[in-house]
């Protein structure tokens, strides 16, 4: 007998969202997003909208995410200092 895989997959998918809110799509490419992001959990957790364990975890996450652009922000600035020498 010959299975359907991708009814499998779809299904296995489709219930994976059940129950949850939508995606947010939240700007997050410079360090003021992040900075205006951890600043509004940090007052949904203060206000006991959202739970503190998931405060800390996404706290911790875009924590993570602020070192990264960091970094390539700093790597682009010396790139570019690097060119004005030459």
């Amino acid at each position: 007998m010959v299975s359907d895989s991708t009814s499998e997959t779809d299904a296995g998918r489709a219930d994976a969202g059940e129950g949850r809110e939508p995606r947010l799509r939240l700007p997050l490419k410079n360090m003021d997003d992040v900075k205006a992001e951890l600043a509004r959990l940090y007052r949904e957790g203060k206000a006991g909208r959202r739970d503190v364990a998931d405060v800390s975890r996404l706290a911790n996450v875009l924590s993570i995410l602020g070192r990264l652009i960091e970094g390539v922000e700093l790597a682009a600035r010396v790139e570019a200092l690097e060119e004005r020498k030459r």
